[in-house]
């Protein structure tokens, strides 16, 4: 049997409602959400508006491309997932195309700490979910785009699995 060119590193809980926590000093308020099709990082609380809550949560699904794999289901939104084009990171329905399907998976990976992940994408080599100045890009340290930028790498493309902001 062979082995697939990827395979997530660290566990997630599959088809269970979750939110993405940053992990950098200074920004562990922040979140993982989507707002206007675009994810981005926003400081969202149990507290805070309904709507934000649902935008930061997440259902994980088995990979659209690859099942040792994850693909990232907005809770509110079924149907669409987190996914890259162009790099930046965004919330997209399933178009059951197989590009779509490799940029909406992402392997789990040992974040910067023993208790966060990484999201490692198929199909950018060396590419993670990287958060930089609120937005949210599939990065590679030290590539060519200011998104790029080795300075604080591994803390911004490590986040915390946490429980779900929106039940």
């Amino acid at each position: 049997m062979a082995l697939p060119l990827w395979r997530s590193g660290a566990e997630l809980p599959l088809d269970e409602r979750v939110s993405f926590q940053v992990t950098s000093d200074g920004f562990t308020d922040r979140v993982l959400r989507h707002r206007e099709s675009l994810a981005r990082t926003d400081v969202i609380a149990g507290d805070s508006a309904q709507q934000d809550r649902e935008d930061a949560t997440f259902v994980v699904r088995r990979g659209l491309a690859d099942p040792s794999c994850y693909s990232l289901e907005a809770a509110n939104q079924p149907g669409s997932y987190l996914r890259h084009a162009g790099f930046r990171v965004r919330l997209d329905p399933d178009d059951g195309s197989e590009l779509f399907d490799r940029d909406a998976t992402f392997c789990a990976q040992p974040g910067a700490s023993a208790s966060s992940v990484r999201l490692a994408s198929v199909n950018e080599l060396d590419g993670n979910i990287r958060h930089f100045a609120e937005e949210v890009w599939v990065a590679v340290k030290g590539g060519g785009h200011d998104y790029d930028r080795p300075e604080s790498y591994e803390a911004d493309v490590s986040w915390q699995v946490v429980p779900a902001l929106a039940p």
